[in-house]
Order: structure tokens, then C-alpha cells, then sequence
């Protein structure tokens, strides 16, 4: 087997991961690349997806992010209560308050200055298939720095884009897309991206089957 995945900050689970996965058996090789600017995904949320609602549905659902320049300090306890959510994000206060050794008003204060500076936000993870999107795949791109911004930009609203996301490495931009079927990622492959000025490789890997999400673990 061969894993290979951008990753986001020092210091975080994924720098655990990086060092486990050599020592997993029947793992061969491992590449990581360090994840610089995210376009569209997590906090953005997928075109795709949102396509669903109206302007005015997604407005209401949609959190204010008040953003000083700075990244937020986590504070001890925090650790606890991402932990926390990360098992069951309808965690009631006073289970997060447990886990964490806060008060419930604590924690309440806490969950909306971390949610504010956008430090924390909430996902609903939707089976692809259930949107039409049958046939996911990750594309790893590489592009023309010049041009790097624009493009990341413009695949950014494509509705078959989950994430657009600028990397290190051999390529410098990922893409994960979700397609009906072979003719519709060929279609995506050869008339939108093919179209878009700047592209000068593209490496496609199919994904057979998900076993594990962000945030959960599919059972087969």
C-alpha cells in the first residue's frame, strides 16, 4: 500500500500519523506534503453541496467569522473539547463541560470565540453518491505559479470541486471532485480543465472506496 496526503499544521494529529504509518505493516512508502492555502472545503464548504440550498438558506446557516490576523490561542482544556466533539458533534454542554473540566457557561463562551475566529466550525458529512456524484477522485495538478492563484480560484466554484487546496511537493495544487460516472470525470478532466490557462500536469487516482472521512469511520 501507498499513502500519500497533504497535512495541515506542526505539531498536530497528523504529525502522530507521520510517524506511525512506516511502522504499519504492508505500508511501502509514505509522502507528505504541507498544505499551504485551502480554497474551497472544510470551512468553505463544496459548491456542490451548498448547491442544494438557496442564498438565503446558506446565509442563514452560514457562521460569522470575526478574523483578527492572528491565529486564536488555544487554551488547556481545548485539546479536551475538540476531542470531545470530534466523537459527537451534538455533544451537550454539560458532556463537554465533563470532558473538558469547564463550567457549562465556560464552555459555551469558549465554543463561540472558537467559532467566531473560525478556529472551529461543523460539518455534515453527506454520502457523494447521494448528490449524483457516484465516481470521486483526487487530482493532483500542476500549475504554472503565475497562475497558481487564479486557477485554484476558478476550480474553486466548480460543483464537482470538494476541495481545491494549495500544497508542497511534485504538484502544487490538489483538487478532490465528485463525478456521476467516467464519462462525466473525463468530461471534467478534458473541457474544464483542459480549458483553464496555466495547467501543465494532472495526475488522476479514482478512489475504489472510502473507508474513513474526516471526521468518522465508514463502516463496509
Amino acid at each position: 500500500m501507498q499513502w500519500q496526503a497533504p497535512y495541515g499544521l506542526p505539531g498536530a494529529p497528523q504529525s502522530k500519523l507521520l510517524g506511525q504509518l512506516p511502522r504499519t505493516p504492508r505500508v511501502v512508502s509514505v509522502t507528505a506534503h504541507r498544505l499551504l492555502r485551502r480554497f474551497a472545503g472544510g470551512p468553505a464548504g463544496w459548491p456542490g453541496r451548498a448547491s442544494a440550498l438557496d442564498a438565503a438558506q446558506v446565509a442563514a446557516l452560514t457562521p460569522v467569522w470575526e478574523h483578527s490576523g492572528a491565529a486564536p490561542r488555544l487554551e488547556p482544556g481545548d485539546d479536551a473539547l475538540f476531542t470531545a466533539l470530534a466523537h459527537d458533534g451534538r455533544a451537550s454542554l454539560a458532556t463537554l463541560a465533563a470532558a473538558s473540566g469547564r463550567s457549562e457557561t465556560t464552555v459555551r463562551r469558549r465554543l463561540e470565540h472558537l467559532r467566531s475566529s473560525g478556529a472551529l466550525y461543523f460539518d455534515v458529512e453527506v454520502d457523494a453518491a447521494l448528490l449524483g456524484a457516484s465516481l470521486s477522485a483526487l487530482l493532483w495538478l500542476g500549475v504554472t505559479p503565475s497562475r497558481l492563484d487564479a486557477v485554484a480560484r476558478e476550480v474553486a466554484t466548480y460543483p464537482e470541486v470538494a476541495l481545491v487546496a494549495a500544497t508542497t511537493g511534485p504538484t502544487n495544487l490538489a483538487l478532490s471532485v465528485g463525478c456521476r460516472d467516467d464519462d462525466a470525470l473525463y468530461d471534467f478532466l478534458a473541457t474544464r480543465l483542459g480549458a483553464l490557462p496555466g495547467i501543465h500536469q494532472v495526475e488522476t487516482a479514482p478512489m475504489i472506496r472510502t473507508i474513513k472521512r474526516s471526521g468518522s469511520w465508514v463502516a463496509p
